[in-house]
């Protein structure tokens, strides 16, 4: 379909959290600087206590200042200017020029206007924990997206208040009603296996897949393999089975499980041959 960009750069960030009223002070933060603005101390400073309740993911902008918040302790708290320690990333995140973002279409709802500015640019401005590249899956409130071209071609990094956002065409895919995956021993906690034959299947849900496939929309094949935190995941049976090169997506009401016990890495067979000359080697000492 034909590309139509936003008539407008993405709008200031609006409050998350204003309902919960006044939030414990931030022990510290960290901030990701934007390319393309000084970001001066005072500056910055000044653009947190305006905005005053802060979380991973905001984007913060102001005259010649902009920057994303990162990892804050609490999770949630107030900026307090003189009482909050502010670190500032080493490295400083790329900006878009461009950015196409297409609609999951099972999740389409009214227009692509009603799209971008309801879903897509909060999202971005609420959000981002780190750069990405074509590929990247997100959601916001229940419905999913993908950014199908960047500018600078090939490139990695954020959306920033300059960033030209695309947002007209959508994707099509099959949507799962169940997915049944298991985790592989390496680097599982082992508080995740009650026993060596079963799995903590709630706990398994709750802390590593719900949170991943809240976020991941494109397909998936049956024996694919999926890491999540650290943690490799095989993709057991999916229904229905789409069979094909796309594969099938997850959606809201997915019934997802992990019923069974973790899986063994297999061996290479270059491993399984050094196994077996060391044994060789054993038996000739001993004979």
């Amino acid at each position: 379909g034909l590309l139509v960009r936003s008539q407008r750069p993405l709008a200031p960030p609006t409050s998350l959290l204003g309902s919960l009223g006044v939030m414990a002070p931030l022990q510290r933060a960290m901030i990701h600087f934007l390319t393309g603005s000084k970001n001066e101390p005072n500056a910055v400073r000044e653009a947190l206590g305006e905005r005053g309740t802060l979380q991973a993911g905001l984007r913060l902008d102001g005259p010649e200042v902009e920057f994303i918040v990162g990892v804050c302790e609490p999770e949630v708290g107030q900026y307090v200017d003189g009482r909050t320690e502010v670190i500032v990333a080493d490295a400083v995140l790329r900006v878009f020029s461009k950015i196409h973002v297409c609609t999951y279409k099972d999740t389409f709802m009214y227009n692509y206007d009603r799209m971008l500015f309801d879903y897509i640019e909060p999202y971005f401005n609420s959000s981002q924990r780190c750069e990405f590249k074509v590929g990247f899956d997100f959601s916001h409130d229940g419905k999913r997206f993908s950014v199908v071209g960047v500018d600078p071609k090939d490139s990695v990094g954020v959306v920033g208040k300059d960033t030209v956002v695309f947002f007209e065409d959508h994707i099509e895919r099959t949507v799962l009603e169940s997915l049944h995956l298991l985790p592989y021993e390496t680097g599982l906690p082992e508080k995740y296996r009650p026993t060596r034959l079963s799995l903590d299947e709630e706990g398994i849900l709750r802390d590593y897949v719900r949170p991943y496939f809240e976020q991941r929309s494109s397909g998936l094949r049956k024996t694919d393999i999926v890491e999540i935190q650290g943690v490799k995941f095989k993709i057991m049976a999916m229904k229905p089975d789409p069979g094909d090169q796309v594969g099938g997506g997850v959606a809201k009401d997915t019934v997802l499980s992990c019923k069974g016990m973790a899986l063994k890495e297999s061996f290479s067979p270059a491993t399984r041959a050094k196994g077996k000359a060391k044994a060789k080697a054993a038996v000739a000492q001993g004979s």
